[in-house]
């Protein structure tokens, strides 16, 4: 196969107007790194192999999403190694091989988990992880060229499709009917959440339930197992019974007071509660145990902590389980959306607690499905159709890199399916967990 032209001053004009290229280096004008993340997530799946230190192939099944803050370029990669089968992990892009240490990842714990280093130049050698474990090293100079198929294909490929496949998803042949496997792909991300809240159904009560699962989904990536954590440390049952106590005008601001206490963040109660902790609540969480770098403020644990201080005070008297129930007795979602919804306090200048689409985000991912669940524990089958009905009337939720990443890989440069509802998201972060392994 004859050899294509390099790119580079195509990649070059897809910079931004701010960017002013270095010295030039050697043959190579310098390409910024960023440019280069841009051509691994758009065409690093589209070549049949990229080679890596050892002479190793390495088919890119999914180039990942991107990282925000602090950590690697790309998260959750699917590739496929030779000689070593399929790895899914973490990508670090960098121009030159060298800029691994000089950036010091060497030595940061948060790069254990890359299984790729991809650079524009180097020796090739594999990259020393934080773990004494090696990444291999991979070149990404035939992403500056049209991408093109390598002249001796691997015996038996597995692609990205073909997984799918496997699990039940055989790739369609044409833009309807990708929509019609995204949309069976996100019935089964729903039925799966509904079966693990089951599952949990037959070991706590209905309202302890609800609690973990709201308070899983406002902990965000980062902070999703210290919030379960808090939850599991003041149950529910121990929570209202508290709050029980105190009048209903302060509620709100006793409940944010004593979760902040109890998370290890707080820097003193909040305004107008009890300055104490009721008896027999334990010891508070450590403020170590949290993340805090780089999280947006809307998603700061404290803001997130006050928003579930106003949604527990607001179901209090009926239970949290049965006043989840009675906002999703209507027949359209936005009637749930905003039972879910937590306003910034009078006088914070800040987001909402809760916004409208993170309260859309714990309909969907929390309370339909555990409603679904606990329907079928009680043997209310016009229960289980109603909230699946409510469920596929979803509009489409906040989008993400994630589902972003996935549309664009699905697609490929044939046609684009309409991510027009919640569903269809559903679907892909279904399909996207099917890649990484998930059952």
């Amino acid at each position: 196969m004859p050899n294509r032209p390099v790119i580079i001053a195509a990649v070059l004009r897809e910079a931004s107007p701010e960017y002013r290229p270095a010295a030039r280096q050697g043959p190579r004008q310098a390409i910024p790194e960023r440019l280069l993340a841009q051509l691994w997530q758009q065409r690093a799946a589209r070549h049949e192999a990229l080679h890596a230190s050892g002479g190793r192939r390495v088919r890119v099944l999914f180039p990942g999403r991107p990282g925000r803050g602090p950590g690697p370029d790309f998260r959750d990669a699917l590739v496929e190694v030779e000689g070593l089968g399929l790895v899914q992990g973490d990508v670090e892009i960098h121009v030159r091989q060298e800029d691994w240490d000089a950036h010091g990842h060497g030595r940061d714990r948060a790069y254990s988990s890359v299984v790729l280093h991809a650079a524009l130049e180097g020796d090739g050698q594999a990259t020393a992880l934080p773990s004494g474990q090696s990444a291999p090293m991979i070149s990404l100079k035939p992403l500056l060229e049209d991408p093109a198929p390598a002249a001796e294909p691997w015996a038996e490929p597995v692609t990205f499709w073909q997984r799918l496949e496997s699990a039940g998803y055989a790739k369609p042949d044409s833009q309807a009917g990708l929509e019609a496997l995204l949309d069976r792909a996100g019935d089964a991300r729903f039925q799966a959440k509904s079966n693990l809240y089951l599952k949990f159904l037959q070991e706590q009560t209905p309202d302890q339930v609800a609690y973990e699962g709201l308070m899983e989904a406002l902990g965000y990536r980062r902070n999703q197992q210290p919030f379960v954590k808090l939850a599991m440390q003041v149950p529910y049952a121990q929570v209202a019974q508290a709050a029980r106590q105190v009048g209903r005008e302060l509620r709100v601001q006793a409940l944010q007071g004593w979760l902040e206490i109890m998370s290890g963040l707080a820097k003193g109660p909040a305004q107008d509660a009890p300055p104490s902790l009721p008896k027999g609540w334990g010891s508070p969480l450590r403020a170590a145990e949290w993340h805090l770098a780089a999280v947006r403020p809307a998603n700061h644990p404290l803001r997130r902590l006050a928003g579930a201080a106003v949604l527990l005070a607001r179901f209090l008297d009926s239970g949290l389980a049965a006043g989840l129930a009675a906002a999703a007795a209507c027949d359209r979602p936005q009637g749930l959306v905003q039972a879910l919804r937590a306003p910034a306090f009078a006088g914070d200048s800040g987001p909402a607690c809760i916004g409208p689409g993170r309260a859309a985000d714990l309909a969907v991912n929390v309370a339909l499905p555990c409603l679904r669940a606990l329907a079928q524990v009680q043997g209310q089958s016009h229960l289980e159709e109603h909230y699946w009905a409510l469920y596929r009337a979803f509009g489409k939720l906040e989008d993400n890199e994630l589902i972003r990443a996935m549309t664009s890989q699905l697609a490929g440069d044939l046609w684009r399916p309409r991510i027009n509802s919640a569903r269809r998201q559903q679907g892909l972060l279904h399909l996207n967990h099917l890649l990484r392994g998930g059952g």
